[in-house]
């Protein structure tokens, strides 16, 4: 794969740009093998309609609400760990799998496709049911969509304290730096994916992006130094232009090891109690 799009980016852009778009829009693995999470005990599953399908989740513990949102091709089962200790910590936890991931429905496009907007428009169902949350623990692409989602639903988001785990940023920046991780691609190539991932997708790269919103709420940024898909600087980067953001920096924990540090959940649980 990586000589023939090095090859095509002198030879054949166009069709590189169109198979790359191809791509992008899958899913990292079908339906047998997405990742999928389990209901803890004592939680309630519940099911929701969502652009044709059916959002799975669950609602667990008692206090203030706390959504987990995972990222492109996650799961709630991203979040077992992180979960369990807010729970013990005395708050309510409501994860949920977007369209096409986890334990939900086929979305839109099939069971192995999706796009980003997907996966907002599963957090405004979420947000719709259940309210304006306490906090939001969001990872990867799950940072950008809950951000976008509560936006679109209304909420102020200095009402909200914001956890990011290894934040996507998106934007054409996010995206280039994400895919190229992947499949490596010339700027010819990338010239010719973006208006085709824009008109496949509805929007503009730019538009949705984490870059240009204003954050004014509480926020913890942590990312780790060796993220190869979503790089350590653009976390870095909000954690300066969001006023009260705090960036915690890790290593050797790379985009999902993050997800069951120890330290890690321990940090986000004191921020999301409010120290």
């Amino acid at each position: 794969m990586r000589s023939g799009f090095t090859a095509a980016e002198h030879l054949a852009p166009g069709r590189a740009a169109k198979l790359l778009c191809e791509l992008w829009f899958r899913l990292p693995a079908g339906p047998e093998k997405r990742l999928r999470g389990e209901a803890p005990a004592g939680s309630h599953v519940f099911e929701l309609e969502c652009l044709g399908s059916k959002l799975w989740g669950y609602d667990w513990g008692d206090g203030p609400l706390v959504y987990v949102v995972h990222g492109w091709g996650g799961s709630t089962g991203d979040f077992r760990f992180l979960a369990a200790n807010l729970v013990a910590s005395g708050f309510r936890v409501v994860a949920f799998d977007a369209p096409s991931h986890g334990n939900a429905g086929p979305g839109p496009w099939g069971d192995r496709h999706a796009n980003g907007l997907h996966l907002v428009e599963a957090m405004n169902a979420v947000v719709e049911k259940f309210g304006t949350p306490h906090a939001v623990v969001g990872h990867s692409m799950g940072c950008l969509s809950a951000v976008h989602g509560l936006l679109q639903s209304g909420v102020e988001l200095d009402r909200v304290r914001l956890a990011m785990l290894a934040p996507f940023v998106g934007g054409v920046e996010g995206f280039r730096d994400t895919i190229g991780a992947i499949v490596p691609f010339g700027p010819r190539t990338f010239e010719r994916l973006v208006p085709l991932g824009e008109a496949k997708a509805g929007v503009k790269l730019d538009d949705f992006s984490l870059r240009g919103v204003a954050v004014d709420a509480p926020a913890v940024i942590v990312h780790d130094q060796g993220d190869r898909p979503n790089p350590f600087r653009h976390g870095k980067a909000l954690a300066e232009a969001w006023p009260n953001a705090e960036l915690m920096a890790t290593t050797g924990l790379g985009h999902r090891k993050i997800l069951v540090n120890p330290a890690v959940s321990a940090r986000v649980t004191a921020f999301v109690k409010g120290s």
